[in-house]
């Protein structure tokens, strides 16, 4: 397989223990670039269509264009409204109120949390006032740069949680492959995670319910437990400190042609 991986997309040192993983396992890989506001990608040419490609939303389009296989895992089901009816009772936000982005809406406390249903990055999930989110929407929708984010975005508006832990977990044709903390309550740690009762319950969530396969599922230990804060697309997710040498390794055995 062919590996595609979008530049400046990822953290320095993410970055760098990509290629070197490449380079270890002797795989055929380049680094792309996309046009800024074009669908229009910069590469050399490939004479394969056995590709997987490591980049953001708008390089999964891409991909499709190409017809490239797998290309990338991002699809309709990476979205709130979707995962939520499988996962129900399981998600964090479980309690969201789902609207768009334009609507006004009876906040669920003083301080809330928004971010959008799709995992298209249209903006950061992050802590609001009613008067910040107002700024913010009128912000986005008289002088913003996006193209995909609009009035009509769907996004979901949730009470905020005491989170004790975050942990990102990778899963390739439903096995949970590798796993890593990357916050303990506000503070950013980064830190292989092994721990068997959370890839247990990951494991659980995943015969649940598979977005795609292959996927990243961020998980927070509560006070009520281990709970789901979102599915993220494996092809656009950071990496933090994943085994990503075991993870590059089940993704060319699972998906080479």
């Amino acid at each position: 397989m062919y590996y595609l991986i979008q530049e400046n997309l990822f953290r320095e040192i993410h970055y760098d223990k990509l290629i070197d993983t490449m380079s270890r396992y002797d795989l055929k890989h380049q680094v792309v670039k996309i046009v800024p506001f074009t669908r229009d990608i910069l590469f050399e040419p490939i004479d394969t269509k056995n590709v997987f490609c490591f980049g953001s939303v708008k390089m999964a389009h891409i991909a499709k264009d190409y017809c490239w296989n797998p290309g990338s895992m991002f699809n309709d089901n990476h979205d709130y409204r979707v995962y939520s009816q499988y996962y129900k009772e399981n998600l964090l936000n479980y309690d969201s109120l789902v609207c768009k982005f334009s609507d006004n809406f009876v906040p669920p406390g003083h301080l809330f949390f928004a971010r959008p249903c799709e995992d298209t990055k249209t903006f950061t999930g992050q802590v609001f006032v009613k008067d910040s989110w107002n700024e913010f929407v009128h912000e986005q929708l008289t002088n913003g740069h996006t193209t995909t984010l609009n009035k009509d975005t769907a996004i979901q508006i949730c009470s905020l949680k005491e989170i004790q832990r975050e942990i990102r977990c990778w899963i390739v044709k439903g096995e949970v492959v590798t796993a890593s903390q990357y916050r303990i309550g506000n503070t950013t740690t980064y830190k292989e995670c092994t721990e068997p009762y959370i890839l247990d319950y990951v494991k659980e969530m995943v015969d649940i319910y598979q977005p795609a396969e292959a996927f990243v599922l961020d998980v927070a230990l509560t006070d009520n437990g281990l709970k789901i804060i979102e599915v993220n697309c494996i092809n656009c997710a950071g990496f933090y400190d994943c085994n990503l040498y075991k993870l590059v390794e089940k993704i060319d055995t699972a998906f080479s042609l």
